[in-house]
């Protein structure tokens, strides 16, 4: 089902067809439901699980609330996939802040597998992974970080990695927020 919903997803944006919503809603929510989606998951193998929010990070955001938890669920179910062993940590600080809007940096962290530099920059690529044994072994469609890219940009952010083969990698976006309707008129 989820390479379907990947494949239908990738369709879209391939035909301009992906809206972005712009309402208010619960960052730390989103965060604790998508963390404890992947708990159980976390928790089977032996992984941590954490969530750290920066001091200064609000909770309530205007933005696409879907579109952030498909973001999420991909970096989280991935850096579970390729960790055996240690932790998963999904760290949101505040990187910049006006009277209209705040730049979030959200970052998925793993002490997995890692990634060789030679093949960071096909990540993002569809249907790509880093090396073709990974398919065989880990499984997926190569599509999920493709995605995830796209959809960051078109919520105007940006997206990237910092990995070392063996010793994990860390998984970053920002995106601006504007200031929340509701948070405007308490």
């Amino acid at each position: 089902m989820t390479t379907i919903n990947d494949i239908l997803d990738f369709s879209k944006m391939e035909a301009g067809k992906v809206t972005i919503e712009h309402i208010d809603f619960s960052l730390f929510t989103l965060i604790d439901q998508t963390c404890s989606l992947f708990g159980p998951q976390a928790s089977s193998q032996g992984i941590t699980l954490n969530q750290q929010i920066g001091d200064g990070v609000d909770d309530l955001l205007h933005g696409d609330p879907v579109r952030m938890r498909q973001i999420l669920n991909n970096l989280i179910s991935n850096a579970i996939k390729f960790t055996a062993s240690g932790e998963v940590r999904l760290s949101i600080e505040q990187v910049e802040r006006n009277e209209n809007s705040a730049t979030l940096r959200f970052s998925v962290s793993d002490s997995g597998i890692g990634i060789a530099s030679d093949k960071i920059e096909s990540l993002f690529l569809p249907f790509s992974q880093a090396d073709s044994s990974i398919t065989r072994q880990y499984g997926g469609t190569g599509l999920g970080l493709s995605i995830s890219r796209r959809l960051i940009e078109l919520m105007g952010g940006t997206i990237g990695v910092s990995s070392k083969l063996g010793e994990g990698s860390t998984f970053w976006f920002t995106l601006i927020f504007q200031n929340s309707v509701n948070a405007l008129t308490d």
